[in-house]
């Protein structure tokens, strides 16, 4: 029973992601480099600071083709910047993911963080290690592929007729990462509060400012009126998957 159940989990898991479509954000960069780079909140130097929190904004309008469904994110990916970035490979070993639906904007992060967490705050990558590569392929002069992925272990439900997007992540425990392709640009789709200290994870406030990490969702539709059913099976599918990836990649180390 337990190896049919695995089984059915396992198969609805790679349904889900086979037929994801996939949306870059600022969608005006899908094919174009951001011009900027940045390596929070997944690259921190312990030398310099122990822990971050990063929050940042999407504006709804960036998935405008989804605005009447309820969808959701399985998947957040980055891509290398084509002029600081390299190759590399890593595991952070303590970091946290959530997403939630905000009535934040672009440019208007509140410096406090619970200010801008909307009230389906989920946390999509629970607490842990997090293993990732890049194998820095690409054009030269860019944008290099999203190949910096993150499996979310808990699919996020959002519906971009209620609100924004927030991405807010925790690194309690630094890490390595490579320069990630980002836009600065005022009054564009993005924006950010950060900050990165001794204790940069339990600050309260950071610093908002206007650059945004270039980011590629993989979204899945799902009918308007789920069945719970239906959405239980997905998020188990979705955790299984998460749970084998992870022991995978951690024991790789």
């Amino acid at each position: 029973m337990f190896r049919v159940c695995f089984r059915l989990l396992w198969g609805l898991a790679c349904l889900q992601l086979a037929h994801g479509e996939m949306l870059v954000s600022p969608n005006s960069l899908t094919g174009a480099e951001g011009g900027f780079n940045n390596v929070a909140p997944f690259g921190i130097t312990p030398s310099l600071s122990s822990s971050a929190r990063y929050q940042q904004v999407y504006a709804a309008s960036e998935f405008s083709n989804f605005t009447q469904d309820l969808f959701l994110i399985t998947q957040i990916a980055f891509r290398p910047d084509s002029f600081r970035g390299t190759a590399f490979s890593s595991v952070l070993p303590d970091i946290q993911i959530n997403l939630s639906t905000t009535t934040a904007s672009p440019e208007n992060l509140s410096a406090t963080y619970s200010v801008n967490v909307g009230l389906d705050d989920t946390i999509v990558f629970p607490r842990g290690p997090l293993a990732i590569s890049s194998m820095f392929v690409g054009p030269k002069s860019g944008p290099k592929d999203f190949d910096i992925v993150m499996d979310l272990a808990t699919p996020f439900f959002y519906q971009p007729g209620v609100g924004n997007l927030l991405l807010d992540v925790r690194n309690f425990g630094a890490g390595i990462a490579t320069a990630l392709d980002a836009v600065n640009v005022a009054g564009d789709s993005v924006s950010r509060v950060s900050a990165a200290s001794l204790d940069g994870v339990n600050d309260t406030e950071g610093r908002p400012d206007t650059l945004g990490l270039v980011t590629r969702f993989t979204l899945v539709r799902v009918p308007a009126v789920p069945e719970p059913g239906v959405l239980s099976l997905i998020a188990a599918a979705s955790f299984t998957g998460f749970w084998l990836k992870r022991r995978l990649a951690v024991g790789r180390t």
